[in-house]
């Protein structure tokens, strides 16, 4: 690993395996090769344009596990968009991002800015929906500051709800923000507060969670 000194007023970045690392909170593997840092600059790493003072991930197998692109990408048939985080499987298959335009797959529609989420042979397990206003979803009444997850057959994954609603003897508050199984048995749930005013911020994935590291 090789660290160079940058110009004064700059910050100092490292040279590990290749790979130009800023010098903040970087981590190593015990080999030496980047697990977690910010890139001193766009690089492409494994053929995956990556975008500078960004994180990048990596597995111990030193594939990509995560990055955010400087362009516009197309991941194994899926157009991705700049600036925007993209997970990836170990075998190098797309895991999770979001669509810089529409695409359809398996004979449905997806519109751009959807999240999908893969398995490591490209099978859609998961994808979101922006909601324009709240609706009922399934029987779910949902709110439409946040959006609703679904399984690739259509049945939601995770919802937050617009209005106190029951299932079976368990009632739950508006706020709710639901885990669902494909038949509508609910996991777990969290209390959201959708009366604050604030702007949240979206999930990147839904009940197929995603690893940072």
């Amino acid at each position: 690993m090789r660290v160079s000194e940058l110009a004064i007023g700059q910050r100092r970045t490292m040279i590990a395996k290749g790979i130009e690392v800023l010098d903040e909170d970087a981590e190593f593997f015990p080999d030496g090769s980047v697990r977690d840092a910010k890139l001193a600059r766009n690089t492409a790493i494994q053929d995956i344009p990556c975008m500078g003072d960004r994180s990048v991930v990596f597995f111990p197998s030193g594939r990509l596990k995560l990055c955010w692109l400087s362009q516009t990408t197309v991941l194994d048939g899926i157009p991705c968009p700049e600036d925007r985080i993209v997970y990836l499987h170990e075998n190098g298959r797309l895991l999770n991002a979001s669509l810089a335009s529409e695409v359809q797959i398996d004979g449905v529609l997806y519109p751009s800015n959807s999240r999908l989420t893969f398995d490591e042979t490209g099978k859609l397990l998961e994808y979101s929906q922006e909601l324009d206003a709240d609706r009922i979803i399934e029987g779910f009444p949902c709110s439409s500051l946040f959006n609703v997850w679904r399984y690739a057959g259509g049945k939601p994954s995770v919802v937050v709800l617009s209005a106190v609603h029951s299932i079976g003897p368990q009632e739950y508050p508006r706020g709710a923000e639901l885990f669902l199984d494909e038949n509508g048995e609910v996991i777990d749930w969290y209390s959201v507060d959708v009366d604050s005013g604030n702007l949240y911020k979206q999930r990147s994935y839904g009940v197929f969670e995603v690893s940072w590291l």
